[in-house]
Order: structure tokens, then sequence, then C-alpha cells
């Protein structure tokens, strides 16, 4: 199979889905955005659904790799917590059709809330989990604060701020702005 065209697909699903949203968007358009027949597509993907899905595990790997270069570069899991949000914010606002995707129109695929193993999700909310237990380790953070509560907390704070940004028109809040508002907030929180 062609690698070429298929993230050609990809691209172009991106874009339809961000401008159509996924209910509208039509697979014949996402296959002429991307410069190849209807039929082609079903080559790749077996439907809209495995499509989006597709796009997910694949934009989020690099997302993740990136993450974990940058966390690694944090002596303090304080830091490590902040550096995470701030870098999340930075992705949604350099990619703002991938965010609307991965935030909005992910959501309105049955398959995705039913069907996903969540793998990648998982894997991107243990960095958060993992330098909450580092600080743990340490006595920074409390021990009574469970880190799958915190990390859930942390990405909800993070995504809910990020999909209003995405779907607002006036872009009033600086992401930079909310991400240093949510870090001392969720780390007040939680020092001991």
């Amino acid at each position: 199979m062609d690698t070429a065209k298929r993230e050609r697909l990809l691209k172009a699903a991106i874009k339809i889905f961000a401008r159509d949203g996924f209910f509208k968007a039509k697979v014949e358009e996402i296959a002429k955005v991307a410069g190849v027949a209807t039929g082609t597509t079903y080559l790749y993907f077996k439907n809209k659904d495995d499509l989006l899905i597709s796009i997910f595990e694949e934009e989020m790997t690099p997302i993740i790799e990136k993450m974990k270069i940058e966390l690694e570069k944090q002596k303090s899991p304080e830091d490590k917590i902040t550096t995470f949000i701030k870098r999340h914010c930075q992705v949604v606002e350099k990619n703002p059709d991938l965010a609307l995707l991965l935030e909005v129109e992910l959501r309105q695929s049955n398959k995705f809330l039913h069907e996903y193993k969540g793998t990648k999700f998982k894997e991107y909310l243990d960095l958060i989990g993992n330098a909450f237990e580092e600080g743990q380790k340490t006595g920074l953070f409390q021990q009574e604060v469970h880190s799958s509560i915190f990390k859930q907390l942390v990405f909800g704070a993070v995504d809910q701020i990020s999909t209003n940004w995405t779907l607002s028109k006036s872009k009033k809040v600086k992401l930079a702005d909310a991400a240093d508002q949510i870090s001392r907030v969720v780390l007040n929180g939680v020092k001991n």
C-alpha cells in the first residue's frame, strides 16, 4: 500500500472533520481533497470512524514523544506537571484543526467512545500520573490523592480550557496564561 496516499487521506480528513464536523463529513470529500478515488479510501480505512481513530492514534504518537523529551529535561515533578500543561496548550494553539478534531469531533464517534481501548490516551495521561507519583515519593505531594484522580483532573482542566479556546471565535483568553493558572491551582491543591 502507498503510505503517501494514506498520509494524504489522514491530512485531508483532519481538514474536513474540522471544517464540516464528524457527522457531516463525507468520505467522498476527504478522498477528493486527498486527490484519490473514494474507493481508495476503503483500501486504507474500514469506514469514517476507523479514519478518525487512526488520526488520533497517529497524531498522538509524535505529541507523546515530544512531551516525553520535554518532561525529561525538567528536574522536579512540579516542573514536569507545569511543562505538561504548557506544552499541551501550545500544541492546541499551533494545531487548531487537529485540536478541534481531537477535542470535539472525536467525541462524536460512537465507535471511539465505546470501542477505543485508550492506549495512546492512557500513555499521554500516564505522563502526568508518573510525575505526580514521583512528587509523592519525595514528599512534595499529598499521599492521600490518588495519581489516577490527579491525572484525570489535570487533563480535564486543560482539555476544558483548550476546548473553550478552540471553539471561541474571539480567542480572548491566551492559552499560555490559562496554563499558568491551571498549574498554580492544581499544584497548590496537592502540595504538602
